[in-house]
């Protein structure tokens, strides 16, 4: 279907749901943070701002705490569901679509949201459901590369978003927040990737304190890529249900990110924190998420570096230079 059809379409079922009094059940959200922050959190913005849908509607279901990013009434996913139903769900998909992504509203989501919605609004009340297949299918162009920022501007709202709270735990006054994680861009058992690691954050450490956003155990999507400097601060373990609020925050409040490519980079820039994060090969994700976060970048003046280990080195070098004598 042509873009401009898909807008239309999208806009049609959105005004629908306006026209109605009843709650809107928002999920249920099993993906990653990465494209959480950047293009389901703007699609709802969107949707309550163009179609004037007020927030006290809608219900979020979201995993591991992250519903501290929506500002809305909820319940988290991991109440619902353990960590390994979610992953098997996840996998489910996979399977079926070659894709981790929702596509679709499967029997496992309206069940989770038959009973969100139960302990939420009570078993008698009825509610509408906006679920994520439909921004995947509303933004695919954009993805596919067969429309630009144009096409994703008119079915989004990229107002930065707020930061919550600090997290409950006694931190430095100033930090760096810190993760380094496996996934196919960067391959945590390389030892290319392994010394690159080490040496950035020793001279990291050298400058600033450090607090390492260590993930619970099973819970994230990618595996940590341990390191360690003396001034390292590390987090304590929590619940599968605060894992990603505890992160959240602590970006929320650090004076930059330094990472991974990827979603975590990608939610540090959309509340606004510096970031710097990087990859050794390029594949397995879209270079449009790469080309919107740019964008962002420029848009909200908020400085998003993101390079291949060569790329960095070439920081390194140049910023080393020495002074020209005056």
């Amino acid at each position: 279907m042509h873009p401009t059809l898909r807008r239309a379409w999208t806009d049609l079922q959105l005004r629908r749901m306006a026209s109605s009094t009843k709650p809107i059940m928002l999920g249920p959200w099993r993906s990653e943070v990465g494209f959480e922050s950047l293009y389901w959190l703007p699609f709802i913005r969107y949707a309550a701002r163009a179609h004037g849908i007020p927030a006290d509607r809608f219900v979020t279901v979201t995993r591991g705490g992250a519903r501290t990013l929506y500002g809305t009434r909820g319940i988290d996913l991991y109440q619902l569901r353990s960590v390994d139903a979610v992953r098997l769900e996840n996998q489910y998909d996979w399977e079926q679509t070659g894709l981790q992504k929702q596509m679709r509203l499967t029997d496992w989501d309206r069940t989770v949201l038959r009973e969100a919605a139960a302990q939420v609004l009570g078993r008698t009340e009825r509610y509408l459901t906006l679920h994520p297949s439909l921004m995947y299918w509303a933004l695919e162009p954009f993805w596919e590369e067969q429309a630009g920022t144009q096409h994703l501007a008119a079915l989004t709202d990229y107002q930065l978003i707020p930061k919550p709270k600090r997290v409950e735990v006694e931190l430095p006054a100033h930090y760096v927040a810190v993760k380094f994680y496996d996934r196919a861009t960067f391959p945590g058992r390389d030892p290319a990737v392994q010394h690159w690691v080490r040496d950035l954050v020793s001279v990291l450490g050298a400058q600033t304190p450090i607090v390492l956003l260590s993930g619970t155990p099973g819970v994230d999507d990618h595996a940590d890529i341990h390191v360690e400097h003396p001034s390292i601060v590390s987090l304590p373990a929590v619940d599968p249900t605060e894992n990603l609020a505890q992160q959240i925050a602590v970006i929320a409040h650090a004076e930059a990110f330094v990472g991974t490519y990827g979603g975590l980079a990608q939610l540090a820039l959309r509340m606004g924190i510096p970031s710097a994060s990087f990859y050794s090969q390029w594949g397995g994700t879209a270079h449009a998420h790469l080309a919107l976060s740019s964008w962002l970048s420029k848009r909200t003046k908020t400085p998003f570096l993101a390079g291949s280990l060569d790329d960095g080195a070439a920081w390194r070098r140049l910023l080393s230079l020495p002074m020209a004598a005056a």
